[in-house]
């Protein structure tokens, strides 16, 4: 009987203890400072400050937190040289840095290096890790920079060093709003009509870049110390609402010598959507996979796209604007 006693006092004592390590965590919890932002038509609950990001209120459809992450994922259908997806996971390893969990398109979990510099960690958590979350999410983020014209929105896009930032940059210093550089997120309304959200308001821009539109490189801050890119800031003309996407133009350079302008169709159209996606191998497993290709089908009937073609070592700014103004009438 004493014993049968003894045992319940046991239990009892680590019930409280129990307890008491509950009431400790949500109270150590509630002192952590969270920050509410919005990017790309989504609300992001962050643990960690991303003052790239516009400050926002209103229920997270994304939550950013710090923490333990899997070492590897248990059944990836696709790896590559840093990461792992699964589709619905998704894994990334950036030595020196973190290693980010990318999971059900509503959760980021980073791993910070002990050492690591948060603006570096913050540098792939609004690239790759946020790419990934907006596959998941079923949306497309489309390699590119918008630029609002009108009521619509336009995005430029390109391989890299086609200038398709530079391009956006040039515009603004013509009046025009920009609404994301480098990832463009595409949804879609109820009808099919496809929308472009809105990013954060800066740029990442190379050197020469900066040096071709008559500024000085050294006026901005770098993004990394080894990497010749610069912060570059739009706030006084950044648009932050959703717009109609009007058409696309893919920028290319051609050693003809003549700035020109072409439409693509057919096959090629919807390979060059496919292709201009951000980080499309992150795509994985049937029913992402087939979500992707029927919105890229749904944006291939209502978007014109376009070849913008520059000259080989030129950047001719008033031609090529004049271009795609003349061709979004």
């Amino acid at each position: 009987m004493q014993t049968t006693r003894h045992i319940f006092q046991i239990a009892n004592d680590f019930k409280k203890r129990i307890l008491t390590f509950a009431v400790i965590h949500r109270f150590l919890k509630s002192l952590i400072t969270r920050y509410t932002y919005k990017a790309f038509g989504l609300i992001i609950d962050s643990e960690i400050e991303c003052p790239e990001l516009i400050p926002a209120t209103g229920n997270p459809d994304i939550s950013i937190s710090l923490g333990n992450i899997p070492k590897s994922l248990n059944s990836p259908l696709f790896s590559g040289v840093r990461f792992q997806t699964s589709g619905k996971e998704f894994l990334l390893s950036v030595d020196g840095i973190a290693r980010y969990y990318v999971k059900n398109g509503n959760s980021i979990t980073i791993e910070k290096a002990i050492n690591a510099n948060l603006s570096d960690v913050r540098l792939f958590l609004l690239g790759s890790a946020i790419g990934a979350i907006i596959h998941q999410r079923g949306l497309i983020p489309f390699h590119g920079s918008s630029v609002k014209i009108g009521n619509e929105a336009i995005i430029l896009s390109g391989l890299s060093g086609a200038g398709k930032s530079t391009l956006a940059v040039a515009f603004k210093q013509k009046g025009y709003q920009l609404l994301s550089d480098d990832i463009s997120v595409i949804s879609f309304n109820a009808d099919g009509s496809p929308l472009t959200n809105p990013g954060f308001p800066y740029m990442k821009l190379w050197s020469d870049s900066i040096l071709k539109l008559g500024d000085n490189p050294s006026n901005y801050s770098k993004i990394r110390g080894e990497i010749g890119k610069h912060r570059f800031p739009i706030k006084n003309s950044f648009w932050d609402k959703p717009l109609p996407l009007g058409k696309i133009f893919i920028i290319s350079t051609s050693n003809l010598g003549d700035s020109k302008i072409e439409p693509i169709k057919g096959i090629e159209k919807f390979s060059m959507l496919k292709t201009h996606t951000y980080r499309f191998n992150f795509v994985v497993g049937a029913e992402m996979q087939t979500k992707h290709f029927n919105s890229f089908e749904l944006l291939s009937k209502n978007v014109a796209v376009y070849r913008l073609i520059r000259p080989s070592g030129k950047f001719p700014f008033d031609e090529l604007i004049d271009l795609v103004l003349g061709n979004n009438g």
